[in-house]
């Protein structure tokens, strides 16, 4: 963790996160004449924390960068220096310790200049030289591609080791971000979706969400400007009403506090994060977006938080009550979240005392004087990310990132309290490897809440978990079907490949046999030819190679299982494709690793490329669902050993269209349907189906990709004036 200022106290740190990025003075004195100027800025913030001495030394290295910088400019004709001042003068409004400060001023200098790191540790010491080192870009081979994997692992193992580096980067990015306007339109594009994907989720597991809200608008204002714009006309436009409900919500929620003797003042914020997020990411309409305020009260206790939140639900009509004080986000932020509605429109309230404001502001920043919740995520999130660096193969890391930021997270406990954040749909055993190699290789059972439960149940957030085991267990190759983690699976396989040969045959078989099990068969009812298809389907010529390959889990038993029920059950899909459903199905090249499977896409969910994605193995084959599907989850719950992870191949032969199902808000004329459906084809879609009725209308199209479709509904909203569209299953 990061070791706070020695100075600082509650009060002073609250005034100071209420300091927003979008104008701050790091961003405006990029605009300044005056390098002169500039400095003294900086040294201004920093007199609000730092002893003389300190300062001396920032403003020292902020001279050796300037004279490094010398005669450099950037993109827009500013001397270069403006760029590190900026990103100390962040630094600086988070309070950042003197080393931190230093760094930024000389993130730069090793890779665009011809200072090196030996001579920065003789200026300024070896901490300060790694921090800056860890943040240098490396050059590996001539594909940009590479080196940027290469640069983001380097950054990766830097923070591991100081967790400063990616808050330092973190700024970088941020001034970057507010700047994007000196380059042309397809470099904007492509920073702001690097940012959007790799660095807003960095920035909100390790807590500094101040930074990480406006990260995400510059992203939007850059890859939706359209959309940006005229959300922004339309918030100018009903400025007057918005004002006017902002204080009848006010007047109402503060009548509560003072009668209920509460502590706390409800403040309006900025909830242009919020607006956005809905706006572009759920395809909220516009008039409801108009009509939805955001309010913040901070009292005194938790106790005080749930009291408010009980009064105010008595008297208004809520939607949600969102408890994520008990059930902390990642980074460990905490707050009550309510959201209440009557004739003026919705009100979404944050409840929270003011600790717990200020680490959700700055995460690791706060160091120890940091909330316990906030630490413990943070660590985990930590701890996770460095099981994801390969040290061989920087795009294997690369790809293994930004799975883990874009998968769902839960966080659960173990006995003592200790936190563990694992990908949604973990398992009983991934939290054994997650907490201990030994408890994984070990682990016979599990209590959840107190109760026991098979090593296959499924784990939801804030349970705690005790693992049961045995010294003489060991891990069994039906696991591999049903683990979460990259962490377990390679502990499993790896235990499984070191035990003795007859051993794994033995395993092999046992675990084939339970699979089997499950549709009231036994390894002894498979005839001749059923054992011929399935060699014949895994080009191997024994049982006994069959029975190892179980073993050591380069072969699912469930998938072993399932191709021999779907060869008894003779079901084959038909060879006339009556709908782009059925042509799916007959696809046998889009999922990794089900070859020779009967692939079928679920109708409930309707899976596109792109989708994540997991595989519920039935009598008849391989059904295909979103991971959120709730015929899925519903499975998950009743028989977790059938369901697998699965990834879609990297490339294909062919170009499948995937069915989509969306619901527009509102119904539309003959000249907007004719409007649309020449939309639809312009961006190479198709139309299956468009029903117009008098408040909705439903539309099928065919898509290539998941990507594709996120496309065409942004176009379909400008295009019908923004209203809300919804993707559904049939």
């Amino acid at each position: 963790m990061i070791t706070a200022q020695p100075d600082r106290d509650l009060e002073h740190n609250q005034a100071r996160v209420q300091h927003t990025f979008s104008s701050s003075s790091a961003t405006s004195t990029a605009n300044r004449s005056s390098l002169s100027n500039l400095s003294e800025v900086l040294r201004a913030t920093l007199e609000e924390y730092l002893s003389e001495t300190q300062i001396a030394q920032v403003m020292a290295a902020c001279a050796f960068a300037e004279l490094a910088h010398l005669g450099v400019v950037r993109k827009s004709g500013e001397p270069y220096i403006v760029h590190p001042i900026a990103v100390a003068e962040i630094l600086g409004h988070m309070r950042l310790d003197t080393e931190s400060l230093i760094a930024a001023l000389l993130h730069d200098v090793i890779e665009d200049t011809d200072i090196s790191k030996e001579e920065i540790i003789q200026r300024f010491g070896q901490t300060v030289a790694d921090l800056v080192d860890g943040l240098t870009k490396l050059t590996v081979s001539n594909n940009k591609n590479d080196n940027k994997a290469a640069t983001l692992r380097k950054i990766l193992i830097a923070t591991l080791n100081d967790p400063r580096v990616i808050v330092i980067k973190l700024a970088d990015r941020l001034h970057n971000m507010s700047t994007l306007f000196a380059l042309k339109a397809n470099r904007r594009q492509e920073i702001a979706s690097e940012t959007l994907n790799i660095f807003v989720p960095i920035a909100r597991l390790v807590g500094v969400n101040e930074i990480a809200d406006q990260l995400e608008l510059y992203c939007y204002q850059n890859l939706e400007p359209e959309l940006f714009i005229r959300l922004n006309l339309e918030l100018e436009r009903h400025q007057a009403d918005r004002i006017t409900a902002r204080q009848h919500w006010a007047d109402a929620i503060e009548k509560f506090i003072i009668t209920n003797h509460l502590h706390g003042r409800p403040k309006a914020v900025n909830n242009d994060i919020m607006l956005y997020q809905r706006f572009l990411n759920e395809h909220t309409d516009l008039h409801t977006l108009l009509h939805t305020h955001a309010y913040e009260i901070e009292l005194e206790s938790i106790a005080e938080c749930d009291q408010l939140a009980n009064v105010v639900r008595d008297h208004f009509i809520w939607s949600q009550l969102t408890d994520h004080i008990r059930n902390p986000l990642p980074g460990g932020n905490q707050a009550l979240l309510l959201s209440i509605s009557d004739e003026r429109g919705r009100l979404d309230i944050t409840l929270r005392t003011r600790l717990m404001r200020e680490t959700a502001q700055l995460g690791v920043v706060l160091g120890e004087t940091a909330l316990q919740s906030s630490r413990s995520a943070i660590q985990a999130s930590l701890r996770n990310l460095g099981e994801l660096i390969d040290k061989d193969c920087a795009t294997n890391t690369f790809d293994a990132l930004l799975d883990y930021l874009h998968r769902e997270k839960i966080s659960v406990y173990t006995k003592d309290g200790d936190l563990h954040e694992l990908p949604q749909g973990a398992t009983a055993v991934d939290f054994a490897y997650a907490a201990s190699l030994y408890l994984g290789n070990h682990a016979v059972a599990a209590k959840v809440d107190g109760v026991a439960c098979p090593l296959a149940t499924p784990l939801v957030s804030g349970q705690k978990v005790e693992i049961i085991t045995d010294d003489l267990a060991t891990p069994n190759p039906d696991w591999l079907g049903f683990v979460n983690t990259g962490k377990a699976r390679r502990a499993i396989q790896q235990v499984l490949k070191a035990s003795n040969p007859t051993d794994r045959l033995t395993l092999g078989q046992q675990a084939l046999n339970k699979a089997l099990q499950f549709y009231q068969l036994d390894v002894r009812d498979l005839s001749d030819q059923d054992w011929h298809d399935v060699l014949a389907w895994q080009k191997l010529k024994t049982k006994a190679q069959l029975f190892e390959k179980i073993a050591v889990g380069a072969l699912l038993p469930q998938m072993v299982a399932t191709r021999v029920l779907s060869q008894l059950s003779k079901f084959k899909p038909s060879t006339d494709a009556k709908s782009p459903l059925q042509a799916l199905n007959q696809s046998n090249n889009l999922i990794a690793g089900t070859d020779g499977l009967d692939v079928r896409y679920a109708p409930c969910c309707v899976p596109i490329l792109g989708d994540p994605i997991e595989g519920h193995l039935t009598r008849r084959g391989l059904v295909v669902h979103r991971s959120r599907c709730r015929n899925l989850v519903h499975e998950l719950n009743r028989h977790p050993e059938n369901i697998v992870h699965l990834q879609w191949q990297e490339s294909t032969e062919t170009d499948p269209r995937f069915p989509a199902h969306l619901k527009i808000d509102r119904g539309l004329t003959d000249d907007e349907s004719t409007e649309l459906i020449y939309l639809i084809r312009r961006f190479q879609g198709g139309v299956e189906r468009l029903e117009s009725h008098e408040d909705a209308s439903n539309l099928s199209v065919l898509v290539r990709d998941r990507n594709h479709l996120a496309r065409l509904i942004q176009e379909m909203r400008i295009l019908l004036d923004f209203p809300s569209v919804t993707r559904f299953g049939i």
